[in-house]
């Protein structure tokens, strides 16, 4: 009965530990996001700007993906 419960802690500890990960790893990356905005608000209504704007949208998606799988490893 106390290896169940050992292991029932550890789980929740190891859930616990991926979710203050996510938490620490997406703060930065939200701050960027929110200074991003007017940028990705404005660029596309230039048409020499619009393909930079797709770039910045990209790396956001990019950064999110490996900061979400990067946290599975952990």
């Amino acid at each position: 009965m106390a290896s169940s419960s050992w292991s029932s802690v550890v789980t929740g500890a190891r859930w616990a530990q991926r979710a203050l990960i996510v938490l620490f790893a997406l703060l930065p990356l939200f701050v960027v996001t929110l200074a991003s905005i007017p940028a990705l608000a404005l660029l596309p209504f230039f048409p020499e700007h619009s393909p930079r704007a797709r770039v910045i949208v990209q790396q956001l998606i990019t950064w999110t993906r490996t900061t979400l799988v990067s946290s599975r490893n952990q």
